[in-house]
């Protein structure tokens, strides 16, 4: 048996499977995927590198082998120490020796990698050196056969591998590269070795390309041995990439080949190298005429190629022997010296060196064995796959796609292999077609940003900035269309099976029988292509297509039983990368081209596996990222729900992927999957999760993942109880929906790259991580039946049908909106549609009186005098509301007996929000003697008259209720404009909604407190928020009845009609006319455009150019309190300090108010005819693209209509639907509607110009787009928390921080006199002067709290300033203040002298200094 032979049988490897090694073999779940072994027995040596290679773990070549014969080393072991108690001479005992026992037979690790290499089929080989790459190893070139001595070339294996890189231009700006290695046109270095030299020539390679990392193998590895058995005669070649820095050692990406072994033993591989590169490095011992070597070196030297010398016993420096001929010395210098000096002469030599090397050229060597040559199926299937891409030379996607798919019989080749190659080149020579044009759109993408972040950063405004940034969108727009891979292809063969399954009939140009087409795609799951189950582009599940596939399996392999394992995150949280490390699968990456929608993929489970998994196979889903920003503005929210809901719901546990350790970066998401899971609860299905946080810094922190862990289970409750109120659900926690074990169930990663990339290997700790993840996994998997492939397609059935019919976590608000704004429209539609054709039947009948102006008009009058009566008789016209009406009438229903006249009276003057006290509204309860241990809320009305009693409530009791009073008023708000009247219309049902909440808060409200509220406080806070809401409500349905009675929306187009009327008079075209017509129906969707784009920049404008509104919320307050000051209005101090969320938000509406009013002329008016200006240039653009489009591809006017409605989609609210039922399909010149477009356009725009005035522009804005509304948001969600004694706000940004960790404590930054709230001394009249810093600064003050007889020393509170501007409050609205409390400054509560003396300009001056 040779060396060779041994070595195969040793490793259990059969010489006769050489080649036959698949990727169907290693990549199963068997029990030995599930361990992590730094060492293993010699017979698991492949199973264990394999493992560790697939997971991208470079420590695949670092596995030590266990010791197989205790008894041999416990042998050797008692000979040694017997001598050694004998023999007392250290000489002796030193001279001992096991030399020989063990050394010879170890296994060398790269032995290991070429032996599977070696036995590996072609695509196992492919992924092999993937994943080498992956973990910057270096790759095997030129691989000698050790049984047939023939060298191979095994180009087939570089075929996927993409490096990037980024380098400087002259102007020192990085420039970044991605290319396909075997196209890369780089430099080479190849290095060589003469004779035994004492020095690791590998190890010197490595530390030109990375020094941290063993690129390639050598001497001092762990592992390594003298008994190599494989490596001789092999050439491997790896590339160093620059990162762009000025730290690289080489400016360009640079190749290096190792020819491994005496040079002089492999004269081939030496004179393929020294040809192809660009500088030859020799090293050796030192120079010897006299050599076998001789002859070799001598014609390396005489070669006009440069040629580095390294000896090794030389101790010189380097030197330049000549022109691009260099010596270096190796003795007695260390490494990082010699390698400095090699670099520096490298570098020189390349300067100087035109010579590059493109890795596919080698395969023109005729005494080499080149891998696809020698492949019958490799080459067909590259022959078949060029055939195809040879027609998409010069074309458009579209053109594409329309040559591309007629010739899909290519696919349908009876040999498998084939096939597969067949596949495989189809993909690899798509992604090479299309990567040069992504490169050069991604470097646009590139400048643009730039280009666009330092105009932002300039604070730039200007028509450049809107300029660069339409451009960048034109860019980004560009780049999605140029992808186009073989996942598109597939898509097309689904939607080729639908269309021909839906007719039962081949298409005419399919050159294979549509039948056979799932056949092919089953074919490819099984041989471990991902294959598209959800169209993200369209957000669509080819549910006849997908079923088909699913039955072709089950025909393949049997009705076997599958564990749904599906994924989700954000885009570039590194889901797919995990998924890839972790089952060998081959899910797409690129971050240059990103497939929308979800892929899945089988990952078989071995027979022993069984045992402990139920299921055959492990289908892996994997989603693109959610939040996906090519998305951005296309309806993500609502694309991310629908994914998110189909695969929550389809797998059976589901990896929650976030990127880092915040789970906020995930709320949204966390959201949906949350209520995703409510549903599956309701429907009996119990998926379960796991949440992956990844690139954590420091995964071995127990404390610190113990408090993220608490963190996310907090999220994940408060993200339980909102989806519990939208989904009616009783659940408190997430655990009520879900087993959910929050320390097996969440894991954390470790940062992928094990420093910086572009030449960083992958973090071994993530790798680990990635291993006890797929234990978690498998646990879970264990756990569950699985489900039936049948099955599975009934699933995917069902979830699909459900999420499209109930839209599952959509709120039923926005569909029920969806379907009544719709009906709305498209009821108005069919009228206008109608009259339109009423008008033109008319003008025939007068056509001969054309120029009879007086009888045309005088007929249109009466004509439209009949339409407006027929309108009026079939639609209603929608009345105006009373909104008080309806509250008095609500509330009387709710208390029949209560005295209607006191709330008519009382309640109409009162406004709850503006009361001193609310102690008229409270009853104390009682417990007389402990007859009554506790009031229960039912019976409280009954018994509060005989067991309560009237007092005058505590301030600490005044806080809470005015605490409860303004945030009720602050949600029924929020609730009202839920409510979309504007859009959907008034409806009195929404009085009793939001009265139903105000009680449920109330009786909440009763149950922690001491008293509890007469009827009158329900009443009364009902009727005044109403009253608040008042205005609001009734400018919504007046924009509601203005946007829907067909009688007002016709009246306003009467002009619009009557023109239409004159041109078909006139006999102008259907052209002129359908011109006519869509300019008028773009009228109000551009009114809408430019109202909502002018806002936008308007809050812009005013929050850098406002005084009060350009900080934030504590400077929006110094603001308020100095106008407070220098107004002196006492009843807006007392708005200010009891209501200050309200007072906030009405000064935000006044000074937007007031900043429109003053710049409206210089600035407002303006911005608004550049946004109309700037519409009008795109929608004349449109209709002259769509013109050249149609002329081009002669084409009809509905794709006129569709390219014309999409050029502008992302300005204005139009589509082709606005034009539907209007007379259209006879319009044939295309010239004349772009010019009737054209000239027309310019008096509609001048017309809607006509209508910009201060009074008209609040009115037409609409609500959620407001400023006013905008700034509110931005500067009043924070925390509104009051001290109990004197009123002052808390400054904290967040709301409810004190339930937040970190973020509990309550702060102020001016505490005011205590007196202000009012606050008195017990048994007195007499207010308090004291403040909450002097009161917490003494050791005698005390409060009673609740009114009690109990004194509790004052808490601590934080000290502040201020103390001018309270003071100077104090004093001059004393009288005010004795009045509208019902108490005096006297006695205890007397005004100190000393603080008369402070003045107004003094309290506004110290307002700048404490705040």
């Amino acid at each position: 048996m040779s060396v060779s032979q041994n070595l195969f049988h040793k490793l259990h490897l059969e010489v006769r499977s050489l080649n036959n090694l698949r990727p169907a073999d290693v990549l199963q779940i068997t029990t030995h995927s599930l361990q992590s072994n730094e060492s293993c027995a010699e017979e698991e040596l492949v199973q264990t590198f394999l493992q560790k290679l697939l997971m991208m773990n470079y420590r695949a070549r670092y596995i030590k082998i266990k010791e197989t014969s205790k008894q041999d080393q416990t042998k050797q072991g008692d000979l040694f120490k017997t001598r050694s108690e004998n023999v007392h001479d250290v000489f002796e005992i030193m001279s001992l020796s096991n030399k020989g026992t063990n050394q010879s037979d170890q296994i060398h690790p790269m032995d290991v990698q070429m032996a599977v290499f070696l036995c590996a089929d072609d695509f196992l080989k492919q992924l092999m050196v993937t994943k080498l790459s992956q973990c910057q190893y270096a790759l095997p070139l030129l691989v000698p056969n050790p049984f047939t001595h023939q060298i191979e070339f095994p180009l087939w294996t570089f075929r996927q591998i993409n490096k990037s890189w980024k380098m400087r231009n002259n102007n020192n700006e990085p420039i970044s590269q991605t290319q396909l290695i075997y196209k890369a046109q780089t430099p080479m270095v190849s290095f060589f070795r003469f004779d035994f030299v004492s020095s690791s020539k590998s190890e010197l390679m490595n530390s030109l390309i990375n020094e941290k990392h063993n690129t390639f193998f050598h001497r001092n590895c762990p592992g390594s041995s003298r008994s190599r058995v494989l490596m001789d005669g092999v050439v491997e070649i790896a590339w160093f990439c620059p990162s762009g820095k000025n730290t690289d050692k080489f400016n360009d990406c640079v190749a290096f080949c190792n020819l491994h072994g005496d040079s002089e033993d492999h004269e081939k591989q030496l004179l393929i190298l020294t040809e192809m590169s660009s500088v030859n490095v020799v090293i050796l011992t030192q120079l010897d005429r006299n050599s076998r070597s001789a002859k070799l070196i001598q014609n390396l030297y005489t070669n006009r190629k440069p040629l580095i010398f390294i000896f090794t016993n030389d101790e010189s420096t380097m030197i330049e022997t000549g022109k691009g001929k260099y010596k270096i010395g190796m003795k007695d210098r260390n490494q990082a010296e010699v390698s400095e000096d090699l670099r520096r002469a490298i570098n020189d030599c390349l300067s100087e060196s035109s010579s590059t090397f493109i890795l596919e050229d080698l395969s023109k060597h005729t005494d080499i064995r080149v891998d696809e040559k020698d492949n019958e199926d490799c080459s067909r299937g590259r022959e078949a796959a060029q055939s195809m891409i040879s027609l998409l030379v010069k074309k458009d996607l579209i053109g594409i796609k329309e040559s591309i798919l007629p010739h899909q019989g290519k696919m349908n080749s009876h040999n498998k292999h084939e096939k597969m190659f067949f596949i495989k080149w189809l993909g690899n020579l798509l992604d090479e077609y299309t990567s040069a044009d992504l490169s050069v759109i991604l470097h646009k993408y590139d400048e643009k940003w730039s280009t666009v972040l330092k105009l932002k950063e300039k604070h730039d405004q200007s028509k450049q900035l809107i300029a660069e940034q339409t451009e960048l969108e034109k860019i980004s727009e560009n780049l999605q269309a140029a992808g186009f891979g073989l996942e598109h292809i597939m898509r097309e063969i689904g939607q080729i099976y639908e269309s021909c399954s839906s007719v039962k009939e081949e298409k005419k140009d399919l050159q294979v029988n549509f039948s056979s087409l799932p056949s092919l795609a089953a074919e490819m799951m099984i041989s471990g292509f991902p294959l598209e189950l959800m169209d993200g582009d369209a957000v669509h599940v080819p549910l006849i297509w997908i079923s088909a596939v699913l039955d072709e399996l089950v025909k393949k392999l049997g009705d076997q039983r599958v564990f749904v394992l599906s994924i989700l995150g954000i885009q570039s949280s590194g889901k797919s990368t995990m998924l890839n490390a972790m089952f060998g699968l081959q899910f797409a990456v690129s971050a240059g081209r990103c497939t929308r929608g979800a892929f899945m993929q089988l990952v078989k489970v071995s027979d022993e596996m069984k045992t402990q998994i139920k299921s055959d196979y492990i289908l892996v889903v994997d989603t693109e990222g959610l939040r996906a920003l090519e998305l951005a503005g296309k309806s993500t929210t609502h694309h991310d729900n629908e994914l998110a809901t189909f695969v929550v719901g389809l797998g059976h546990l589901t990896l929650i992927n976030i990127f880092g350790e915040n789970p906020t970066e995930m709320q949204d998401v966390l959201q949906i999957v949350v209520q995703a899971l409510m549903r599956m609860k309701k429907v009996r299905l119990n998926p379960r999760c796991v949440f992956v946080h990844q690139n954590v810094s420091d995964v071995t922190a127990g404390e610190k993942n113990m408090e993220g862990r608490r963190r996310l289970q907090e999220k994940l409750d408060e993200m339980t109880k909102l989806a519990a109120k939208d989904e009616v659900y009783d659940a408190d926690r997430f655990s009520d929906i879900i087993r959910f074990d929050v320390q097996n169930d969440v894991k954390y990663f470790a940062q992928l790259w094990e420093g910086s990339p572009p030449m960083a290997p992958p973090n071994p700790n993530y790798c680990e991580n990635i291993q006890d993840l797929k234990k978690t996994i498998i646990s879970h998997a264990s756990q569950s039946d699985g489900i039936k492939s049948k099955d599975l397609k009934y699933r995917i059935k069902d979830l699909w049908e459900a999420l499209l019919n109930e839209r599952f976590v959509f709120r039923k608000l926005e569909t029920e909106y969806s379907k009544w704004s719709w009906s709305l429209r498209s009821a108005m539609m069919e009228t206008e549609n109608t009259l339109y054709k009423k008008s033109e039947e008319l003008a025939l009948k007068f056509k001969d009186k054309r120029n009879d102006e007086e009888t045309l008009k005088k007929e249109f009058d009466l004509f439209w005098k009949q339409w407006m009566k027929m309108i009026i008789t079939d639609n209603p016209k929608i009345k105006d509301i009373d909104i008080m009406r309806d509250v008095r009438e609500i509330l009387s229903k709710v208390y029949e007996s209560a005295s209607v006249d006191h709330w008519r009276e009382s309640s109409e003057n009162k406004n709850i929000f503006t009361l001193p006290s609310y102690s008229d509204y409270a009853i104390y309860k009682t417990s007389t003697k402990g007859k009554f241990k506790e009031a229960v809320k039912g019976v409280y009305k009954a018994v509060k008259e005989t067991l309560g009693y009237t007092e005058t409530l505590s301030p600490e009791d005044e806080a809470q209720i005015r605490s409860l009073v303004d945030d009720v008023a602050q949600q029924t708000n929020e609730m009202i404009k839920s409510f979309k009247i504007s859009k959907m219309g008034y409806n009195k049902s929404y009085i009793q909604q939001v009265t139903d909440y105000i009680k449920a808060r109330i009786l909440a409200h009763e149950e922690g407190v001491k008293y509890v509220f007469k009827n009158e406080f329900f009443m009364d806070l009902s009727y005044s928020i109403f009253k608040k809401e008042k205005e609001m409500i009734t400018q919504q349905q007046r924009l509601f009845r203005e946007a829907n009675d067909p009688v007002l929306y016709l009246q306003k187009k009467r002009e619009e009609y009557y023109s239409i009327f004159q041109k078909y008079c006139n006999g102008s075209t259907s052209a002129a006319i359908f011109g006519e017509i869509i300019c008028q129906k773009l009228k109000q969707p551009i009114e809408q455009s430019v109202y909502k784009k002018t806002a936008k920049d308007l809050t812009d404008e005013i929050k850098s150019n406002s005084a009060a509104l350009n900080g934030n919320r504590s400077k929006l307050e110094k603001h308020i309190l100095k106008v407070l000051a220098e107004k002196e209005d006492f009843d807006k101090y007392m708005n200010y300090i009891h209501y200050p969320r309200d007072h906030f938000e009405s000064f935000i509406r006044d000074e937007v108010s007031q900043y429109i009013n003053d710049k409206f002329s210089v600035s407002v008016l303006p911005n608004m005819k550049e946004n109309i200006k700037l519409l009008q240039q795109k929608i004349i653009k449109a209709a002259r693209e769509s013109t050249e489009c149609v002329q081009a591809k002669k084409g009809d006017v509905g794709l006129w209509m569709k390219n014309f409605t999409q050029k502008f989609s992302t300005d204005l609210i139009f589509s082709e639907q606005d034009l539907s039922g209007v007379k259209h399909h006879d319009v044939e010149d295309f010239n004349i509607l772009k010019d009737v477009i054209t000239q027309e356009l310019p008096a509609i725009m001048s017309d809607i110009s006509s209508r910009f005035n201060t009074n008209t522009f609040p009115v037409k804005l609409d609500h959620n787009f407001r400023p006013d509304k905008i700034l509110i948001d931005s500067l009043c969600k924070c925390c509104w928390v009051q001290c109990p004694f004197c009123k002052a706000i808390c400054t904290n940004s967040i709301e409810k921080h004190e339930d937040k960790p970190h973020y509990a404590d309550h702060s102020v930054s001016i505490h005011r006199m205590n007196g202000i709230s009012g606050w008195y001394f017990r048994n007195t009249t007499n207010l308090s002067p004291w403040i909450c810093t002097s009161s917490v600064a003494s050791n005698d003050r005390s409060f009673h709290p609740d009114a009690s007889d109990k004194s509790v020393p004052y808490r601590q509170y934080r000290t502040a300033g201020g103390k001018y501007a309270k003071k100077w409050f104090v004093c001059r609205f004393q009288k005010d203040l004795e009045k509208h409390f019902k108490k005096t400054f006297e006695g205890w509560g007397k005004i100190p002298d000393g603080w008369r003396t402070c003045t107004k300009q003094e309290a506004i001056e110290s307002l700048d200094k404490y705040i």
